[in-house]
């Protein structure tokens, strides 16, 4: 299994490892040449296919001329305007390879500008100690035991006393106010994982915005999962939300490593003085993929092509569960104009794990990945999938499934 044993692992129903080895459109191909079609693109990434060919012109001529320079490039400008033009409010602060080390710079900045050192989240916001630490299992509903188990309680810095990070997520204005009171005074940012309003109405994040602007506490939408998937900028773009700093990454970039962080530009001494940034701040390449990504989906209309397919393929998971019975059990949720999707656990079967993995061992197995206790992504490729053979798949695997419980 090395040396990738703390990474994210497939294997077959015979307990043999999947290595993916190629990818094209829609589908993505192990090393047996087994053809799987794929949901999760590289957990979110990949928005126009697996090795586009128009993209990957466009990266292989810009390979041409160099990588990394001593300062940023007309490029850097180039990619800052296409989101400064979505968000006039604000700048981009920096450019940084994950979402989490984005995230990590605007706690930084935030606690720069209030003093303040305590952090409020809800929802995933990445790997590292602060955003991890004490974590339940955000992509999980209400209902499921996971959704209130906090996980990762070793092994992490920073993370109590006057640095302490606190959870909201039952998204209830009660639980909220109550963590106000004992330390909304010392909270310097709230940090919002867009994805939450598949469980929530955006009246409800508006409502907990106020109260933490109340408390002069900074605002995060984080639009990592959203962000160039259901439009440029994000699910939130379109609203008249007042956030202090904003993150965007995975589809911006088809799978090159890239997150944006943006602020308001009457903060840039702070910004300045909070040194975040580093090496790869200045690389090129994924700078070009976004640019790319942003022009390829505005002649191809990849918004509205990729909403009409995810809409149609979650109708055709649902039917193919109603044929096989098993549809009191499970149901496909489309999410965010349907650019997102998820597999819905009744009540019955939400806290069962075993079962759980049953059915995506089984998807596995009939060629389907399939995110489960997490949503999956529509691609742009994914309007090539054959409907009727990918409905006899889901159809297949939860009968397998369904004999097996």
């Amino acid at each position: 299994m090395s040396p990738l044993v703390g990474s994210d692992r497939y294997f077959d129903l015979n307990g043999n490892p999947i290595l993916f080895t190629s990818g094209v459109g829609h589908k993505i191909y192990d090393q047996n040449s087994k053809e799987y079609i794929d949901f999760i693109l590289g957990i979110g990434p990949v928005i126009l296919g697996h090795a586009n060919r128009t993209f990957n012109e466009v990266l292989m001529a810009a390979l041409n001329k160099g990588l990394s320079f001593p300062g940023f490039g007309a490029i850097h400008s180039q990619l800052a305007e296409v989101f400064e033009t979505i968000y006039p409010a604000h700048k981009v602060v920096s450019i940084f390879k994950t979402s989490s080390e984005a995230v990590t710079g605007a706690f930084r900045c935030a606690m720069l500008d209030t003093k303040r050192t305590k952090i409020l989240r809800c929802g995933f916001l990445g790997w590292h100690d602060s955003q991890l630490y004490k974590s339940p299992s955000w992509h999980e509903r209400i209902g499921s035991e996971k959704r209130n188990e906090l996980r990762y309680l070793n092994g992490m810095r920073g993370v109590e006393g006057e640095e302490k990070v606190l959870n909201w997520i039952d998204f209830s204005m009660d639980s909220l106010e109550d963590t106000l009171k004992a330390h909304g005074n010392e909270i310097a940012i709230f940090a919002i994982d867009v994805y939450q309003l598949a469980f929530c109405e955006i009246k409800v994040l508006e409502k907990a915005i106020s109260l933490c602007k109340a408390y002069g506490i900074k605002i995060l939408l984080d639009e990592t999962k959203t962000a160039g998937r259901t439009n440029v900028g994000g699910f939130l773009s379109n609203y008249n939300i007042d956030s202090d700093y904003i993150v965007m990454g995975k589809a911006i970039g088809n799978g090159l490593p890239i997150s944006i962080l943006m602020g308001k530009p009457e903060s840039i001494d702070i910004y300045k003085e909070s040194r975040i940034g580093g090496t790869h701040t200045k690389e090129t390449l994924s700078a070009t993929a976004v640019i790319t990504v942003a022009d390829i989906m505005s002649k191809e209309d990849g918004y509205s092509i990729i909403s009409s397919t995810g809409y149609n393929l979650v109708n055709t998971i649902n039917n193919a569960f109603l044929q096989a019975g098993v549809n009191h059990l499970l149901e496909a949720k489309s999410l965010f104009n349907s650019t997102l999707f998820d597999i819905i656990f009744s009540d019955e079967i939400v806290n069962d794990f075993s079962v759980r993995n049953s059915l995506k061992m089984q998807l596995v197995d009939n060629g389907i990945l399939i995110m489960l206790g997490h949503n999956s992504f529509i691609s742009l490729a994914h309007q090539s999938v054959n409907k009727d053979k990918f409905g006899q798949l889901i159809f297949d695997s939860v009968i397998q499934w369904k004999s097996t419980i």
